[in-house]
């Protein structure tokens, strides 16, 4: 009866009408709004990775991590030579690409980019959001005055630990009073590590022993000196030796350096996981370079579909690290890491 009543009720047919009106045109609008979304993170985005490199586990998160969110990205490769004297060249190729947004690995190769905060104003990259990996210290290298926010037109992920939580895991394997270091004048980020170093230990009273590479006529340094070089710290009676995230010692000469560490019976610590996995770095403390690379591409993601600007998109580190332990290594010193140790570690064999 009620039902009837109702049914023939002039007003409530009125009202379904508009009801109904009412949800096609919000319904409408949901489509529209999703569909402009989808054609946002679907553009066809230019994206330039600047590399001194080949491609690794890093680029290889990068580029899933776009593909998993739906993004629709053109990547394109320039290869660097690490050097900053082919800086403008490096420039000129990348500009020419015209990149939404560049992706650049390591210290040398961003300041290659876009230069130091208050550095020259031109020559350099300062429109086109970069969004940097492999960067130890980014205040340190003048590349910024902060990391939160950036003010600048580059942001990104430190892969490192900071160096109070590596000198624990180092305290954690066996107690020291020196530790050895190299740097490499042609690679910033080494001199500002030496500087951290050299910060705790003064705090924690231990002794840096500092080797420096000399550098050719070129600019360039030389590597037939790291032999030697480390022999010296051996001779210093250096406990450890401490190898940072240096390209030129830690990836293009990882071999010379960890093996002429052992031919002394120098123990090494190093700050990056392929020196461990690919030669014969003892220990490590490291972020794993998939979710780094899977960091950064979230970075690029909100940079490019517009949810944050580049000069807003804080600098960030990891806040989760892993320790590796190259048993072969170990048994070679006869060093062998507590069993506390042992339970927390991944051991290669």
């Amino acid at each position: 009866m009620f039902g009837k009543m109702f049914g023939k009720n002039p007003m409530h047919s009125f009202f379904r009408r508009s009801l109904l009106v009412l949800w096609l045109v919000i319904g409408q609008l949901w489509l529209t709004c999703a569909a402009a979304q989808q054609t946002q993170l679907s553009a066809p985005f230019k994206i330039v990775m600047a590399l001194p490199r080949a491609e690794q586990n890093i680029e290889q998160a990068f580029r899933d991590y776009l593909r998993s969110q739906h993004v629709d990205a053109q990547i394109q490769v320039v290869q660097f030579s690490g050097l900053m004297e082919d800086a403008a060249q490096l420039v000129t190729q990348v500009q020419a690409l015209q990149p939404d947004l560049i992706y650049s690995w390591g210290t040398t190769t961003t300041l290659a980019l876009a230069g130091q905060v208050h550095g020259a104003k031109t020559g350099f990259i300062h429109q086109t959001p970069i969004v940097f990996t492999e960067v130890t210290d980014p205040v340190g290298a003048g590349l910024l005055e902060q990391l939160n926010p950036p003010d600048r037109n580059l942001t990104g992920v430190i892969h490192v630990a900071p160096v109070d939580i590596q000198l624990n895991a180092l305290l954690a394997y066996r107690p020291f009073k020196r530790i050895g270091y190299i740097v490499n004048p042609a690679e910033p980020n080494t001199l500002s590590i030496a500087e951290r170093l050299q910060e705790f230990a003064l705090k924690m009273g231990f002794e840096l022993l500092v080797a420096t590479i000399p550098l050719d006529a070129g600019g360039h340094p030389d590597a037939s000196a790291l032999p030697s070089l480390i022999g010296g710290l051996a001779a210093q009676s250096a406990d450890v030796l401490y190898i940072g995230p240096s390209t030129f010692l830690a990836f293009t000469h990882r071999d010379l350096v960890t093996r002429a560490a052992l031919a002394h019976r120098l123990p090494t610590f190093c700050t990056t996981e392929s020196v461990v996995r690919e030669s014969f770095c003892m220990f490590s403390l490291f972020s794993n370079g998939a979710n780094v690379g899977r960091f950064a591409a979230f970075k690029a993601v909100d940079i490019l579909t517009g949810r944050l600007s580049v000069q807003q998109t804080p600098v960030e580190t990891l806040q989760r690290f892993s320790l590796l332990i190259n048993m072969p290594v170990v048994r070679l010193l006869e060093l062998y890491p507590p069993i506390s140790l042992l339970n927390v570690a991944e051991v290669i064999e």
